[in-house]
C-alpha cells in the first residue's frame, strides 16, 4: 500500500498550522520510523527551512537537501544507541542543550526521536520537564510505531498524527475477522462459536507475524557480543509483545462495535450514531431479532471481560474461546418475547 497520500494530507495540515501560527511544540507521529511516519518527519522540519518561492517543503533547495542528509545544524536527530537499544539520559541532555542555544540562522529549533519508544523512563521524564516549558520556535516530533510504549505523561503534551495508511492496516483485517466470525458460521452451538474463535485466531496469528517480520527488519544489525545480543533480544520481544497488544486492543474495538450496533438495533435506536458496519445491516438485523435489551448489553460486557483477561496475560485462546461460547449463547427470538426487559 502506497503512503504517499496519507503523508501529503498529514503535511497539509501541519502546513496550515504553520502558516496560521498554530503549529504545536510537539508532535506525535504514530506509524513506522522507517516508512510513512519517518518521511512525514523529514517533510515536517524541510517545511520549517525550505527556501523555496512556491509550495513548500520542496525537496530541492540546500536546505531541504540538508534536512535529507540529517546535516542541517539547527535540527537534532535522535535515535536508539546500538548497545543499550534505547535513548538514554545523555541524549535527552544533549537535546535540551540543543534547544537551548541561539538558532545558527535565527529561526527554528528542532528535535526528532526516531522509535521514540525507546526512550528509557528516567530519560523520558527529563524530557517532560522540556516538553512543558519548551522555548519559543522549538519543534518536537516523536516517530513510533508503538504510541502505548511511552510514558502518558509525554504522549499527553504532544498533538497526535497516526498515519492511515499504516496504522489501519492490521485494522482493516481485524474489522474483516470480525465479519466473518459473525457472519460466516451459522448456528448457536458449541462448535459454531469454536469455529468463529478460531478464525479470530487465525487471523491474529497472520498479524503477529507480519509484526514479527517488521521489527526484526527494523532490528537487524551487525553481529554482536553475546550480552549485547541478549539486550537485543529482550528488546526485540518487549517490541512485539508491545504491537501485539495494540493489535488485540484493535480487535476488541472492532468486536465493541459490531455489538453496539446489534444494540442500537435492538433498542431501534435511529440517532446521529453511524453504524459501524453499514455493509452488514442486514446480518446485525438478524442477530439483534434474537435478543433482548438485557442480553445485548451482556454480549458487550462479554467483549469487556475479554478485554480484560487478555491485559491480565490470560491465555488469548483461551479467552477467545470462552468469549465467543458466551457470545453464541444468547437468545432466541422465544427468549425475546418472553422476556419483559426487551
Amino acid at each position: 500500500m502506497s503512503f504517499e497520500p496519507e503523508v501529503e494530507q498529514a503535511l497539509a495540515l501541519l502546513r496550515q498550522s504553520l502558516a496560521s501560527g498554530r503549529l504545536a511544540h510537539a508532535y506525535l507521529i504514530v506509524g513506522s520510523p522507517r516508512g510513512a511516519a519517518g518521511v512525514l518527519a523529514e517533510r515536517v522540519v524541510a517545511l520549517l527551512y525550505c527556501t523555496a518561492p512556491g509550495e513548500r517543503p520542496c525537496g530541492q533547495c540546500a536546505k531541504c537537501r540538508q534536512i535529507a542528509a540529517h546535516t542541517h545544524p539547527d535540527v537534532l536527530w535522535v535515535e536508539p544507541q546500538k548497545k543499550s537499544r534505547g535513548i538514554l539520559m545523555a541524549q535527552i541532555e544533549a537535546v535540551q542543550e540543543h534547544i537551548n542555544l541561539t538558532s545558527f540562522e535565527g529561526g527554528w529549533k528542532a528535535v526528532v526521536f526516531r522509535n521514540a519508544d525507546r526512550i528509557n523512563p528516567q530519560a523520558a521524564n527529563r524530557l517532560l520537564k522540556t516538553l512543558e516549558e519548551p522555548p519559543d520556535k522549538c519543534l518536537f516530533l516523536l516517530v513510533t510505531d508503538q504510541p502505548a510504549a511511552l510514558l502518558p505523561t509525554v504522549v499527553s503534551r504532544c498533538q497526535r498524527v497516526v498515519l492511515a495508511a499504516e496504522a489501519t492496516v492490521s485494522g482493516v483485517a481485524l474489522r474483516a475477522a470480525v465479519i466473518d466470525a459473525m457472519t460466516g458460521t451459522e448456528g448457536r452451538s458449541l462448535v459454531a462459536a469454536v469455529e468463529r474463535s478460531r478464525k479470530v485466531l487465525g487471523v491474529l496469528k497472520q498479524v503477529r507475524e507480519e509484526i514479527e517480520e517488521t521489527v526484526d527488519a527494523d532490528e537487524h544489525t551487525e553481529t554482536q557480543a553475546s550480552e549485547e545480543l541478549k539486550a537485543a533480544k529482550e528488546i526485540r520481544e518487549a517490541r512485539i509483545e508491545s504491537l501485539y497488544k495494540e493489535t488485540l486492543a484493535e480487535l476488541f474495538r472492532w468486536l465493541l462495535l459490531w455489538q453496539r450496533d446489534v444494540l442500537l438495533r435492538v433498542v431501534g435506536a435511529n440517532g446521529p450514531a453511524a453504524p459501524a458496519f453499514p455493509d452488514q445491516v442486514k446480518a446485525i438485523q438478524q442477530q439483534a431479532v434474537a435478543l433482548t435489551c438485557r442480553r445485548a448489553l451482556a454480549n458487550i460486557n462479554t467483549i469487556e471481560d475479554m478485554r480484560w483477561q487478555v491485559a491480565q496475560n490470560l491465555s488469548v485462546p483461551m479467552v477467545m474461546e470462552r468469549g465467543f461460547i458466551r457470545l453464541t449463547a444468547t437468545g432466541t427470538p422465544e427468549d425475546r418475547r418472553r422476556t419483559p426487559d426487551a
